[in-house]
């Protein structure tokens, strides 16, 4: 039976995501698995744009226009059909749409799983704050795509 996990990331990692799915993607085919794996379509920008701030970013009239499409296509095209809603929550990071989609997974009562214990948010790296109840909506931590892999079997 195919399962399939949905990622949910801030846009600043998705260089790093991409690393942590080609990882489960080669860990799956050695166990030949087949998983099906739903991940963000984020817009090609400079580093300097996906590593600004929420805010920051909004002040681009094109970014502004489109974010909230691309949340609801997210969430509807890809969380709410997943089997398991992985958040790629690098360093503790979580931001403000990443959030919103580990709810929406939670309320629709997806297994959760979490790269990191810590639920950091705010502004990213150093005006960051505890999110206590988004942890609560983690079924596990799973720190590797190997993990993922074991998990999804």
């Amino acid at each position: 039976m195919t399962k399939s996990v949905v990622f949910c990331c801030s846009q600043r990692f998705k260089p790093e995501l991409e690393q942590f799915i080609k990882g489960l993607q080669i860990c799956s085919n050695a166990c030949l698995v087949h998983i099906r794996v739903l991940e963000p379509e984020f817009e090609d920008r400079p580093p300097a744009f996906l590593n600004a701030s929420e805010a920051e970013r909004l002040k681009d009239e094109v970014y502004k226009a489109r974010v909230g499409d691309k949340v609801f296509e997210h969430l509807f095209k890809k969380v709410l059909p997943a089997d398991v809603c992985f958040i790629f929550n690098l360093n503790g990071y979580i931001g403000a749409n990443t959030i919103g989609e580990l709810f929406a997974a939670a309320a629709l009562r997806k297994i959760c799983y979490a790269l990191d214990p810590r639920m950091l948010m705010g502004k990213y790296p150093d005006q960051l704050y505890e999110e206590p109840s988004a942890i609560k909506l983690i079924h596990e931590v799973v720190p590797d795509p190997v993990e993922l892999c074991r998990r999804l079997m």
